[in-house]
């Protein structure tokens, strides 16, 4: 067979099964306009988180972030005291099943997870079952916990800022879940920060109050050595080493309660200033990146698709067989006319 019997054969086959051919491109057009209208749209929110911290804290915008964020790379954490990242700590279990625990008063005092759930039954595709809410408060807050992680997104862009995305089918349920991460995010840095000044001002306090016990039993000691050697010569060693021992031992102990008392000082200073802030650039508001499926581009896609499917069905028996042909022309050469070996045997 050669290309021109190929060629002819395909538009013979084309031609003889055309409906058929068009019949099928205009269901697969059918098909994936349909998908394309039943695929619910999605509405993306983007925040940018930056902290607020004093001026000795950062001298420019940049340092501000490596205040409340340190290490390279990728790996950005709040501070060299307690390091924490906050993009696991936004992309967390435990911050996303806070978020889905919250409850909305505009919605019945009703949680975000149980909004959640009802929300993607409400625009769910035909290829989506519906998910059934269950009655367990905990295990209810862990389905929503899930979903809420295929929809968040976070990381720290080139400006080195914190940048958080959240993907739904609601705009308004959208806003309240982005908020609420913000929210969450900004809560646990803020408790960590007054937490760690709270424990450093208890250890300090402590330590003070600790000294100033010693030093009172100190002069307990000095007191009854006093009384015990009221009648003794002082000039005698066995009543002026321990003496000067004890005057040695609590000249050291007021160095030390000094320092003490100045550590104390610093850490309720630092106590009473440890309110970081963690300032909203970008507010996760409307309008919001919408993405939603075109049924006529699915519609033009799925004809394509179709007719190509079909041309290639009513096709492949001829291309099989041509492509035999070629195959055995390859390996054992072309075959030789019956009337041409005979007038070459003349």
């Amino acid at each position: 067979m050669t290309s021109q019997e190929l060629t002819i054969g395909l538009f013979n086959r084309l031609k003889k099964n055309k409906y058929f051919i068009i019949c099928i491109s205009l269901i697969c057009a059918a098909v994936l306009s349909v998908y394309a209208l039943k695929t619910p749209v999605t509405f993306t929110s983007k925040a940018t988180i930056f902290p607020l911290t004093g001026g000795g804290d950062n001298s420019s915008a940049s340092s501000a972030l490596s205040a409340l964020f340190s290490g390279g790379g990728d790996s950005k954490s709040f501070t060299d005291d307690a390091s924490v990242n906050i993009v696991e700590l936004a992309q967390s279990r435990t911050t996303r099943e806070e978020v889905a625990a919250m409850k909305d008063s505009s919605r019945g005092n009703k949680t975000i997870a149980e909004l959640l759930l009802t929300d993607i039954n409400n625009h769910r595709s035909f290829l989506e079952t519906k998910i059934e809410i269950p009655a367990d408060k905990q295990r209810l807050i862990t389905i929503a916990a899930g979903i809420l992680g295929s929809g968040l997104s976070a990381s720290i862009n080139k400006n080195n800022s914190f940048v958080l995305t959240y993907t739904g089918r609601s705009p308004e349920l959208v806003r309240t879940i982005s908020y609420g991460f913000i929210d969450k995010i900004s809560a646990f840095y803020i408790d960590l920060k007054r937490e760690k000044a709270k424990r450093d001002f208890e250890f300090a306090t402590n330590k003070v109050d600790s000294l100033g016990k010693v030093i009172n039993s100190k002069d307990n000691q000095l007191i009854a050595l006093d009384k015990r050697t009221l009648f003794t010569n002082t000039a005698k060693l066995e009543f002026r080493v321990p003496t000067e021992n004890l005057i040695t031992d609590k000249q050291m102990l007021r160095q030390q309660y000094a320092v003490a008392v100045a550590n104390q000082q610093n850490a309720a200073y630092t106590l009473q200033k440890a309110t970081p802030v963690m300032k909203v650039l970008d507010n996760p508001d409307p309008p919001y990146d919408v993405q939603n499926k075109s049924p006529l581009i699915y519609g033009i896609i799925g004809f394509f698709i179709g007719l190509i499917i079909t041309i290639l069905f009513s096709s492949l028996k001829l291309l099989v067989k041509y492509a035999k042909e070629e195959a055995s022309k390859a390996i054992y050469g072309e075959e030789i006319p019956e009337n041409k070996e005979v007038s070459t045997a003349a």
